[in-house]
């Protein structure tokens, strides 16, 4: 499957309408409500499908016969920043994307491309990149459509979007290109409980039925990458967060020689829950 977008990026103000409009108007999405949904979102008919998948994909909502309602990230949101001013409310966005196979691209843009790369690549590029690493081999998508929706991805990290704040991809305009732009993915510095929130929810994700897991596997699905820091840097955080008052009740970081890996003492939707409010109450998680 793949996060489907009609090539429309995500806004603050889709968010913080959904956040509004949900809890007491659930059949926003569905047919008999559209002229409703229009005037709410201020968003046409193709607009209002990619905003729907936007917030099913990252998980802050799910879909049932005719209602679309606000799931418990997405409540917790809800009260907790009911206007997504905060950084820490796009981090939760943008890693449950990336902990989502089925969001491709933008899942595959930002746990296959490593931070801070030492060249520019063209939009182009990265398009014939991403239709080489499609979740679903045997049955794909073309390159076109792949193409349609990076480009909903692309204008998600624009400059003035809530996603581009979080300083995780860089872009330049280059000289005799006409105007055209090349990207690289940035270098980032998120605090130890954004790393420790990824970490649970990868482990929630692909490892569940493993009390402990390899740090090399972490890595090989994307962790560092989605978090924007090379691995030396998620190895480190995983230390502090180690002897951390509270996030080392959830996560133990073991080393040995030539061998590392992390055991999780809570783990799952609890252990998420948990953090998610810590993320908000510790006010540790700001824009860079």
């Amino acid at each position: 499957m793949s996060l489907k977008n009609d090539t429309f990026g995500f806004t603050r103000y889709w968010l913080v309408t959904a956040l509004a409009k949900l809890p007491v108007q659930p059949e926003l999405f569905s047919k008999k409500c559209l002229s409703q949904a229009r005037k709410a979102f201020l968003a046409g008919d193709n607009q209002l499908k990619a905003i729907k998948n936007w917030l099913s994909h990252s998980a802050l909502v799910e879909a049932g016969r005719g209602t679309t309602t606000l799931t418990e990230l997405g409540k917790l949101i809800s009260a907790k920043d009911p206007g997504a001013e905060q950084a820490w409310t796009w981090w939760l966005f943008h890693l449950h994307l990336c902990a989502n196979t089925d969001s491709f691209p933008y899942a595959a843009y930002f746990t296959k491309f490593d931070a801070e790369g030492t060249s520019w690549v063209s939009f182009s590029d990265i398009v014939d990149k991403l239709n080489q690493c499609q979740p679903d081999p045997a049955a794909p998508v073309e390159r076109s459509t792949v193409e349609s929706y990076f480009q909903g991805v692309e204008q998600t990290f624009r400059s003035g979007m809530p996603i581009h704040g979080l300083g995780l991809v860089e872009r330049r305009q280059i000289a005799n290109e006409e105007g055209r732009e090349r990207f690289r993915r940035s270098l980032s510095h998120p605090p130890d409980v954004v790393v420790a929130y990824a970490t649970l929810l990868f482990h929630a994700t692909f490892f569940s039925n493993e009390q402990t897991v390899e740090t090399r596997r972490l890595l090989e699905k994307g962790l560092a990458r989605g978090l924007g820091v090379r691995d030396q840097q998620f190895r480190d955080a995983l230390s502090r967060i180690h002897q951390h008052h509270d996030l080392g009740q959830l996560i133990q970081f073991r080393r040995a020689v030539n061998l590392d890996s992390v055991q999780f003492a809570r783990a799952g939707e609890p252990a998420l829950r948990s953090l998610s409010i810590l993320g908000y109450d510790s006010g540790e998680v700001r824009w860079p």
